[in-house]
């Protein structure tokens, strides 16, 4: 079995993409005050933009310190 090695070009170009689009849409709609649809349980619930904000920086800073 091959070990995975780090992603490709074209994969970290994806990758950088869909954080920007995810980024836009989280931006707009804290700024309008819709929520945002997320996975909670299996599950599709909506929650406040700003909470969801706060789940992307735990996120990040738990990868960073799982795969750094």
């Amino acid at each position: 079995m091959k070990t995975l090695s780090r992603p490709s070009i074209e994969g970290r170009k994806a990758e950088r993409a869909l954080k920007t689009a995810v980024a836009r849409v989280m931006d707009e709609n804290r700024r309008l005050g819709l929520p945002v649809a997320v996975m909670r349980g299996g599950k599709a619930v909506l929650i406040p933009a700003d909470e969801a904000l706060g789940m992307v920086r735990e996120d990040r800073a738990t990868y960073k310190s799982k795969h750094h």
